[in-house]
């Protein structure tokens, strides 16, 4: 293993942490409140680390919303994971794994007076408006999406 001198070891520790993007990951408890406290943990990583306007941040915390009010409803386990990070090209990547394998559901159209099902149709509304992508694991356990950052002084 070769040895570092001091201030070379300062220099990898400081050229890792200049490129070390930040991220989050929680498990939280499967259950309507636990949304909420998603959402202020994913506002505060937008707006902090992913630099967001104002009107994306808020886009963007429908969306998650919409993901894990979906892993609350339809996940069969008691608890679910979330994770968000950045990657070195310049995207933002927001994952919710449910750990329940199921058919990959779509986005539905469903009748006026349906006081349920357009979830994933409004997700599918904001994810391009935003300008990213968005789905599901082949397995059904995870729903993800990714979204291209903003690039400092536009």
């Amino acid at each position: 293993m070769p040895r570092h001198t001091g201030s070379s070891l300062l220099e990898a520790l400081q050229s890792a942490a200049d490129t070390a993007l930040p991220s989050f990951g929680m498990v939280i408890r499967s259950e309507p409140s636990s949304v909420e406290t998603v959402r202020r943990v994913t506002r505060a990583w937008v707006r902090c680390h992913c630099r967001l306007r104002g009107d994306q941040v808020d886009a963007f915390l429908i969306v998650v919303s919409e993901l894990c009010t979906n892993a609350v409803l339809h996940g069969q386990c008691d608890e679910f994971d979330v994770r968000g990070w950045m990657s070195t090209a310049g995207e933002l990547r927001f994952e919710v794994h449910d750990r329940t394998p199921s058919a990959i559901p779509k986005p539905q159209h469903p009748d006026a007076e349906a006081e349920n099902g357009r979830g994933l149709l409004l997700v599918d509304c904001l994810v391009a408006e935003l300008g990213g992508r968005w789905g599901f694991t082949e397995d059904g356990t995870c729903a993800w999406c990714t979204l291209v950052l903003p690039v400092e002084g536009r």
